[in-house]
């Protein structure tokens, strides 16, 4: 079985480097451009057969609809990009003097929660129950989702890849194949354009 897991194009939020998780952004203009740019290239799997969603943010369904076109989806609020609470919007230099921040990226950063958010822990237990649901229904499937979720799906599947939290990230428009076999993740290939050594 296989799970096509694809990040969302660029958003204004990517260009200024603002946490931007439950904020419903649009694409940018530019976003739009260089999706179209990546369709136009190739390289994207044939998703025909399979069983598609995204998460609940029109983001991930513009990104979608440019790349595949007018194809039926379901939104699945699982695969939601980490909640960043009171920090949503706002950036490192914003941020970096208050004392909730520093107290957030102090520590074990997975296990401390953005105020009136989530944390890395909550985010992660939450997209694995969303892959769960798909194991359990057996069929392949493509998800437009987030660069986050993608990442830390990432690590807890391949945690041996040597592979840091930013090479493993993929860009704007990009993502991965993830084989499983017995409800195990055996192999990955990076889309549209392999970047580093499938496993």
């Amino acid at each position: 079985m296989k799970i096509v897991f694809l990040r969302h194009g660029q958003t204004q939020a990517n260009v200024t480097y603002t946490y931007c998780g439950r904020t419903d952004m649009p694409l940018s203009d530019e976003g739009v451009r260089l999706l179209e740019e990546k369709r136009l290239a190739g390289g994207y799997p044939d998703i025909t057969g399979l069983d598609v969603y995204t998460s609940c943010l029109a983001r991930t369904k513009q990104t979608l609809g440019i790349l595949y076109g007018n194809v039926t989806y379901k939104e699945e609020p699982l695969f939601n990009e980490m909640d960043f609470g009171i920090f949503e919007g706002k950036s490192y230099d914003q941020l970096k003097d208050t004392p909730e921040y520093q107290k957030w990226i102090s520590g074990d950063h997975m296990s401390n929660v953005c105020p009136g958010g989530e944390s890395g822990n909550q985010m992660k237990k939450r997209v694995l129950r969303g892959v769960s649901k798909l194991l359990k229904k057996g069929k392949d499937a493509l998800v437009v989702c987030h660069g986050g979720v993608i990442a830390i799906l990432f690590i807890h599947f391949f945690p041996d890849s040597g592979l840091g939290w930013y090479d493993i990230q993929p860009s704007n428009g990009e993502g991965y194949i993830f084989e499983f076999e017995g409800g195990k993740a055996v192999s990955y290939t990076r889309i549209p354009a392999a970047k580093t050594p499938d496993l």
